[in-house]
């Protein structure tokens, strides 16, 4: 039997659910692509069916067949509490929250973009991502915020990823 749950009826990717919680209270619910970075190139068109499933691509760039794999280094049941420095600059709620939400995730890098994480290269990763992804004309979101995103997401990255990769043949 699949599992039936919210996609995106454009590209069929999976779709996770994003609590917004201030001080102990629900503030609100948002839907978001179940990626690390959420795609620029088109708007979440929420629906319910079966995730299409995808062979891992590279989490910074979109690369195919990447080689390299980041596992988080924060393990959130030896804890109640921590604390991540993210830049929120130009970040709207459903992004922070993604954001922080990388942080429990492991992250797919192609050869390149694992040279520019190993020389901790925010900017020069940022370019690439949108070299290869373009932020279309009469996009809904313009490069700005794609680049507050995209920033917002490797801040997260660079602080809970301090050591070495793994070969991702290795999972």
């Amino acid at each position: 039997m699949t599992d039936i749950g919210f996609i995106c009826a454009h590209c069929g990717g999976e779709v996770h659910d994003v609590t917004h919680n201030r001080e102990g209270s629900l503030d609100g619910v948002g839907y978001r692509h179940n990626r690390r970075v959420e795609p620029w190139d088109h708007d979440l068109d929420l629906t319910i069916g079966t995730p299409v499933a995808t062979a891992p691509t590279c989490d910074f760039c979109g690369e195919d067949d990447p080689g390299w794999l980041y596992y988080p280094t924060l393990d959130p049941d030896d804890t109640d509490m921590f604390e991540v420095e993210l830049d929120t600059s130009g970040l709207s709620d459903d992004d922070t929250a993604v954001a922080v939400l990388n942080m429990l995730y492991p992250w797919y890098a192609c050869d390149a973009c694992s040279v520019l994480v190993a020389d901790r290269r925010a900017e020069r990763l940022i370019a690439r991502a949108l070299e290869r992804t373009p932020v279309p004309a009469g996009a809904a979101v313009g490069e700005d915020t794609v680049r507050a995103r995209l920033r917002g997401s490797l801040s997260v990255f660079f602080t809970t990823r301090p050591g070495r990769p793994t070969p991702s043949r290795a999972i």
